[in-house]
């Protein structure tokens, strides 16, 4: 079956929620600054183009207001009218026009050409001059319908007149033409043209925007150029054609084209429909925008950084104990039951790892408790087959011996061999290894009964035994051994009579506690202290020489190997003399 990585899925999935987040945000944050900056500025610029077209509109209309100067003076019509050589009118006419130049310090010069006499007039700040033509320098109907019209930007002239030193040198300029006539004929009595110069549309322009990243144009309404930062523009039609399109025929609005924002409005003059345009690169527009994106992509990025290595130095730390644990399973499958699983993380695969070590633990008592009790069983087997001449053959012949006891009216050694019989019945039973504790007493009394006909009147036996105790199970001959001991060891001829008392009970712990005390001789306390430590390590020492230990260390190993190493035997001095030995193990079937 083929194996899929849990580090490299974990780390597929980490990516995956991290990176699809962290591009989105970034795509919405672009998206939404963007078009919040867009919205921004085209208000605030959409306020301070109106602004602009506000002061150029006043400031057209006062220079409009000058022109008009000439009809509040109630001599300067009729002087039109009157003899061009009278020096009286030459000079209203030079008063007028001098202080119309002089109101306005934008206007650079001023013609006047009067249409009943022939005469044209220049007024500069040096010496005026006239002369008589047929017709004027230039006429009104050139640049425009009505009494009122503007020349784009061109570069200033003398109207005609011959050049001299004094004269001013030629600048760019516009030019404010208006008709002048007799209220209310429409007939026009004289051409007043007034040169304005730049410097005050300049001036308006520059407060508009700001040169190093935005552009400012100022346009006619025939698309000239009439104000750029670039000087090589002004008095050039707009290249622009498509912005030209879009403001043509409208009074305000903006456009985002492909490289520029455009936020444009048309002045309120019907003599200068003029449009002022500003225009923000692209660049610049989103130039904030731009940097907290920018911001935001270096965090998302660093995020990303960390949440790789994170996820790395995570997966390398689960996977590593799972490979690792895998590792000792392998060993374990291939029959190594002793390896040692050193995995001690404090998280659920330390746990597990504890577990499996448990487990195996376990595994390897329960082998060695099998091993143990199918040697015992098969050594306990040889050893009743090298002793076995043959049973029945012996069981028959004591019956046989009986029977002739009764017949010579010896009722007693009937009884003698009748125990002896049920002994040897009751070790023959090979094929169980565990019976009650009923059948356990009784193969003990018939033993003990053997007991009492060899030593005569010198044993007493008391039995203190618990009823419940008694359907118990427990491992075969585990207490004729300790009982034996007792005539081999401890008991004394010399005494008159020895005691003997077996018990037994229940605990609260449901485990059953089987007690047999003698008052026989006690055991030398260091021989004492050694069978004690002796026992306590039987279950790991197989074969003790000690003449007390070899029958207590066969009987404690077969109770561990029935109660999963949980029995107990524990022998001991009494008072004033003899020796108590206990067992303890769990009570089963009750």
């Amino acid at each position: 079956m083929k194996v899929r990585s849990i580090r490299s899925r974990l780390i597929q999935f980490m990516l995956v929620v991290t990176t699809i987040p962290l591009l989105l945000s970034l795509i919405i944050t672009w998206a939404h600054t963007r078009e919040s900056v867009k919205e921004q500025t085209v208000n605030e610029n959409v306020r301070l183009i109106y602004q602009g077209t506000t002061n150029l509109t006043n400031y057209l209309s006062n220079i409009n207001q000058d022109s008009l100067s000439i009809y509040h003076d109630p001599n300067f019509l009729l002087n039109l009218a009157l003899d061009p050589d009278n020096y009286r009118v030459v000079a209203d006419i030079y008063a007028t026009l001098q202080s119309i130049l002089n109101t306005n310090p934008d206007i650079h010069q001023i013609y006047l050409h009067n249409n009943l006499n022939g005469q044209s007039t220049q007024i500069t700040s040096g010496v005026p001059r006239r002369e008589f033509r047929s017709e004027p320098f230039r006429r009104l109907e050139q640049f425009g319908d009505g009494d009122i019209a503007i020349e784009p930007v061109h570069m200033s002239h003398n109207y005609g007149f011959s050049y001299r030193p004094a004269d001013l040198a030629s600048r760019p300029v516009i030019t404010f033409y208006r008709s002048i006539t007799d209220i209310p004929s429409t007939k026009q009595l004289a051409l007043m043209a007034i040169d304005v110069k730049l410097d005050g549309i300049t001036t308006i322009c520059e407060q508009l925007y700001n040169p190093d990243e935005e552009h400012l144009y100022l346009l006619d309404d025939k698309g000239v150029v009439l104000y750029s930062r670039n000087s090589d523009e002004v008095g050039s039609t707009f290249k622009d054609m498509a912005l030209l399109n879009e403001i043509s025929g409208k009074d305000r609005g903006y456009f985002d084209g492909s490289n520029a924002m455009s936020i444009y409005e048309k002045l309120d003059l019907t003599f200068a429909p003029w449009t002022l345009v500003k225009q923000i690169p692209h660049q610049s527009l989103y130039k904030n925008s731009i940097e907290l994106t920018s911001i935001n992509l270096i965090i998302a990025v660093l995020a990303l950084l960390v949440v790789i290595f994170g996820t790395l130095w995570i997966s390398i730390r689960i996977t590593k104990p799972i490979k690792q644990l895998a590792a000792y399973m392998n060993q374990v499958q291939i029959g190594r039951l002793d390896v040692e699983i050193n995995i001690n993380s404090p998280d659920e695969i330390g746990l597990l790892a504890r577990q499996f070590r448990q487990m195996m633990d376990t595994i390897n008592n329960l082998i060695l408790r099998e091993y143990k009790l199918e040697l015992a069983n098969k050594t306990n087997q040889l050893k009743v087959l090298q002793a076995q001449i043959d049973p029945h053959f012996l069981y028959n012949s004591l019956q046989s011996i009986g029977t002739l006891a009764l017949q010579n009216n010896v009722p007693r050694i009937y009884s003698l061999l009748s125990s002896l019989a049920n002994i040897m019945r009751y070790n023959m039973r090979n094929g169980e290894a565990l019976v009650k504790l009923k059948d356990e007493l009784n193969y003990l009394e018939l033993y003990l009964d053997l007991q009492k006909q060899r030593f005569e009147d010198k044993l007493e036996v008391i039995w203190d035994i618990d009823p419940d105790t008694l359907s118990v199970p427990v491992p075969k001959m585990i207490l004729q051994p300790i009982v034996e001991n007792y005539f081999k060891h401890g008991m004394d001829n010399r005494a008159n009579t020895g005691r003997m008392s077996i018990s037994s009970r229940l605990t609260e712990e449901h485990r059953i506690n089987i007690r047999i005390e003698n008052t026989g001789t006690s055991i030398d306390k260091g021989e004492l202290l050694n069978l004690q430590n002796m026992l306590q390590h039987a279950a790991e020492n197989e074969a003790l020489n000690n003449g007390y230990s070899i029958g207590l260390s066969n009987v404690l190993m077969r109770l561990n190997l029935y109660s999963d190493n949980s029995a107990r035997l524990h022998i001991e001095n009494v008072e004033p003399h003899g020796v108590a030995v206990t067992l303890e193990m769990n009570a089963w079937g009750v």
